[in-house]
């Protein structure tokens, strides 16, 4: 650290004022020092260990020990593998729904997709399974987890409304129809992942794959799902043509008897006779609970855009640029 004639200066000097110290002076500094107590120099091992501990101390650190399972985290885990299990039991019975060799062919998709509702009361355990997530709701109001309430009550009952809504609602319709099958694909492979994902999270287990499904598989899965609840409830509308030819009737019927004769009065009044009049009882008529699923329908859009956006936007804060290859991000 020092330069030679430095070192030798140094020493020369404590030399002389040691030459200079009286016997009684040095005995007693001689003491002094023989009193104090040795401490050695911390070793590499030690040192290396006081950062491990330093490091583990740190928050979502993977060296830092596992929570303590109070009885709320019991209960979070316990839900979160039920529901895993759950809708791992739904995905397994999908696949083979739609893999069985005895389906039509795949060309023929719309035949293949259709009927999953029957196969081995996958209809019943779906609409049951779907109606647990309540309690995600509830979770959420009591602050047992940091998910925003109005986020998960929005999902929670979209996916209810769907389920009693529409496809309970208008099973005639609805059971046999392919996009139940498209939309329950979708639902148990993005709630396996989610579910496995929280079961660990809850255990402070760190899993980077399970992290990149989550946040990637959403991408063709979440407007898959999305779409075939709104062309499924889309599908149980009555024919809209009924509807109209009635109020055009009504307009026509204030209209002055010119506009009636003219060309034009005449084949208003012939389609909406042909549309509305014969055929008026054999149609379903419109009701409340129609009128509702076709405003929804409309809202389904806009409200697919944001939120997949959305989703888009935390993507990227979770998963980053991620690597570049070919001059393309992954993680875009």
């Amino acid at each position: 650290m020092f330069p030679s004639d430095t070192k030798a200066s140094l020493h020369s000097a404590f030399q002389s004022v040691l030459d200079s110290a009286s016997p009684s002076i040095l005995a007693r500094l001689s003491l002094q020092l023989a009193a104090m107590p040795h401490v050695a120099a911390p070793s590499r091992q030690a040192l290396e260990q006081e950062r491990l501990h330093r490091h583990a101390q740190q928050p979502g650190s993977s060296l830092s020990p596992a929570p303590r399972l109070s009885p709320l985290r019991l209960y979070l885990l316990g839900y979160n593998i039920l529901s895993a299990l759950l809708w791992g039991h739904l995905l397994v019975l999908t696949l083979s729904f739609l893999l069985a060799p005895s389906r039509p062919p795949w060309h023929q998709l719309a035949d293949r997709l259709s009927g999953s509702y029957d196969y081995h009361n996958l209809g019943w355990c779906t609409k049951w399974t779907q109606t647990l997530a309540v309690l995600e709701v509830v979770h959420a109001a009591l602050g047992w987890v940091r998910s925003p309430l109005g986020t998960v009550a929005s999902q929670v009952a979209s996916r209810l409304w769907t389920v009693w809504g529409v496809v309970e609602a208008a099973p005639e319709i609805t059971h046999g129809h392919p996009l139940f099958t498209t939309m329950l694909l979708a639902w148990s492979l993005t709630e396996v992942i989610r579910y496995s994902f929280y079961e660990l999270s809850l255990l402070s287990v760190s899993a980077p794959f399970l992290n990149y499904l989550r946040y990637t598989t959403f991408i063709p899965l979440y407007p898959l799902g999305a779409s075939s609840e709104a062309f499924l409830s889309f599908a149980t509308l009555p024919a809209l043509a009924p509807v109209v030819s009635r109020a055009v009737t009504n307009v026509m019927a204030q209209a002055p008897r010119e506009i009636m004769k003219t060309k034009v009065g005449r084949e208003v009044l012939w389609w909406s006779a042909k549309h509305g009049g014969g055929t008026a009882g054999a149609q379903k008529e419109w009701g409340w609970i129609e009128i509702v699923r076709a405003g929804l329908f409309l809202l389904w859009w806009p409200a697919l855009y944001v939120l997949y956006t959305y989703m888009l936007k935390q993507r990227r804060k979770v998963l980053g640029k991620g690597k570049t290859v070919g001059g393309v991000s992954k993680a875009q």
